[in-house]
């Protein structure tokens, strides 16, 4: 093994074996950010937002939340007569950049929404270590680290919803989340939790957290080795799936959209969060979970229509 590798996985092992003990203790609590413009063309600004996380991890790189906050043209300025509405972007696990997500979000902004996307946990500005491949730590070697990584994401997007409403710069009325992948299954979960969400979009997500990691081919062969159960998975992760929540979530305004070669998000697990969310709409749509990139020819754009639709109070999904 070279001296990369087993400094990666002395790190994941030391990320493992960190205390798990949070609660939602702090997610409400007031906090600083930093805002700082960082470009401006026609038609839209683009802002640097960075907040502490509620959560601390043991990383101090970690513990900072770093956000790209996109304001379509004029509409964040004095004279400014409406706010938009805004949409809360949680990104893929492991993309080497957020191209994914910004296809997502010049749409929106070009439809009138800002847009805010965060980065999870050991993401980008988050990682230990430079060397180390962006979200890469998420996927920790205990169930308990695992879903402590979670938990972060979780009240870490549930503290960008605090700060999206305190700015001044969106209509706090109209905020919705879009989660693509990871981002889905965090999203899922923090529309679970917060009433504040108008509704939301999960790209390629799923329930069931326990039988979703243990079938999922990027973690199932990992969980197998290391002689994790079910049991343990579903214990750490107890009120942390938005299965849990199907009554709660019964009128929630959500759109699914699945691949049915999916072998990352199974199709059983896909099927589950239509349980989770029962008024959602779960389209289905051809090709695999990585090979579901050619859709970014259409999906951005569909996307962003049907969130018009929801803040238009057309039909949605």
């Amino acid at each position: 093994m070279s001296r990369k590798n087993l400094f990666l996985a002395a790190l994941l092992l030391f990320a493992g074996g960190a205390s798990a003990g949070i609660s939602d203790a702090g997610a409400g609590e007031p906090f600083d950010a930093q805002v700082e413009l960082m470009e401006e063309r026609r038609g839209r600004r683009l802002y640097e937002v960075r907040f502490p996380s509620p959560v601390r991890s043991g990383f101090g790189a970690n513990d900072t939340v770093w956000g790209r906050f996109y304001v379509p043209g004029g509409a964040d300025r004095p004279e400014s007569k409406a706010l938009p509405p805004c949409v809360l972007l949680l990104p893929v696990m492991a993309a080497p950049n957020l191209w994914i997500e910004t296809c997502f979000a010049g749409e929106l902004v070009r439809r009138g929404f800002s847009v805010f996307i965060i980065e999870l946990p050991y993401q980008f500005h988050r990682r230990p270590n430079a060397l180390i491949p962006s979200g890469q730590v998420f996927l920790a070697r205990t169930p308990e680290r695992l879903a402590f990584n979670f938990r972060q994401a979780v009240l870490d997007s549930r503290r960008a919803i605090s700060w999206l409403e305190r700015s001044g710069r969106v209509d706090p009325k109209r905020i919705s989340v879009l989660g693509i992948s990871l981002g889905a299954l965090v999203g899922s979960v923090v529309l679970s939790l917060d009433g504040r969400l108008k509704g939301g979009v999960f790209v390629l997500g799923g329930a069931d957290f326990p039988s979703l990691l243990t079938r999922s081919s990027m973690t199932g062969a990992t969980l197998s080795r290391l002689g994790l159960s079910s049991r343990e998975l579903s214990r750490a992760f107890r009120g942390l799936d938005p299965i849990e929540f199907a009554d709660r979530n019964r009128d929630k305004r959500v759109l699914l959209l699945n691949v049915r070669s999916d072998t990352v998000i199974p199709l059983e697990n896909a099927r589950a969060l239509q349980r989770a969310f029962p008024s959602a709409r779960q389209v289905w749509l051809p090709l695999g979970h990585y090979s579901a990139m050619l859709h970014l020819l259409w999906i951005p754009s569909y996307v962003a229509k049907r969130l018009q639709a929801l803040e238009s109070g057309a039909d949605f999904p």
